[in-house]
């Protein structure tokens, strides 16, 4: 058993900010449903974590395969994985990576109701601040570009589930092996994409070379290194911490947009950007990060 020092947990929030940031460029790089871009990513993930999971399986004893708290994390994963490609597809990379930023302030909310982690005064500024700015950016759509609130809203919903999913990964998770829980996690998120395929887009799609690529670079560096390291993370650092990396995965998304696609953002984008950062700035540095304070041991 080795205890945890915070240089590792900072190393391993900036490998997950720096994975998770690539899956927009991907995404737009792929020419297939966003249902069928996130049924690859998680089913391709289930499987190449696979032999890694099967050799945890019976090192912790051959427990149950699926547990409730997996299934419902997977339920939500899956979802989120969906919304997200959607929004992706619907509007610029920023503004799908501004709204999803809101998800560090909807997860308090979240964690509160299903882990009891406390509220503080900042949070809820936090909170009114970001409101403040979505409400200003999708106005300015509504008036200038009302063909990219779609792409906003659903980029909110997908935050939402994104949140529902780091709380329940940190209430259920527990002590289970990272690669036991990340894998049943993946197996329901692609069931639950693969039965919305079949059922609303007559099947699951590969799409041309690029897409194929695209795919292959989703499931190594987003999936399995971003979402597999952030459940690692859980463990040993408060929700609202992981979360944190995502606001910092907008500013990286929207440099890397403006540099590979031509997408730069209008000039009343970055008032509302402005307002919703610092909220989220604001609630994560004054979260009470218990977790920093003990020493966590984690399995070898």
């Amino acid at each position: 058993m080795k205890k945890v020092s915070q240089q590792h947990i900072y190393l391993i929030w900036i490998l997950v900010t720096v994975f998770s940031a690539s899956a927009a460029v991907l995404v737009r790089l792929c020419s297939i449903p966003a249902v069928s871009i996130g049924f690859w990513r998680a089913f391709g993930a289930a499987v190449i974590l696979l032999p890694f999971w099967f050799r945890a399986w019976l090192k912790e004893g051959k427990p149950s395969i699926f547990n409730l708290g997996a299934v419902l994390a997977g339920v939500a994963f899956g979802l989120h994985f969906s919304t997200w490609c959607w929004a992706i597809q619907h509007t610029t990379l920023a503004n799908a990576a501004l709204f999803v930023a809101l998800m560090p302030l909807i997860v308090p909310f979240i964690a509160h109701l299903l882990i009891k982690e406390k509220l503080n005064k900042q949070e809820f500024i936090g909170v009114v601040l970001s409101v403040m700015g979505a409400g200003w950016l999708l106005s300015r759509q509504f008036m200038n570009e009302p063909g990219e609130m779609g792409g906003s809203i659903v980029a909110f919903l997908s935050a939402v589930c994104c949140g529902v999913y780091f709380v329940i990964g940190r209430k259920y998770r527990g002590k289970q092996h990272v690669i036991l829980f990340s894998g049943q996690v993946y197996i329901v998120a692609a069931i639950v994409q693969g039965a919305i395929a079949y059922i609303f887009f007559d099947g699951i799609f590969v799409g041309d070379t690029r897409s194929v690529l695209s795919l292959i670079g989703l499931i190594i560096f987003p999936t399995i290194g971003g979402h597999t390291l952030a459940i690692y993370l859980l463990r040993h650092a408060k929700t609202q911490m992981v979360s944190f990396s995502v606001p910092a995965q907008f500013v990286l998304v929207t440099i890397v947009a403006a540099v590979l696609f031509g997408e730069i953002p209008h000039v009343w984008f970055y008032p509302g950007a402005a307002l919703i950062v610092a909220g989220t700035l604001i609630a994560i540095m004054n979260s009470n990060n218990e977790q920093e304070e003990k020493n966590i041991e984690q399995p070898e």
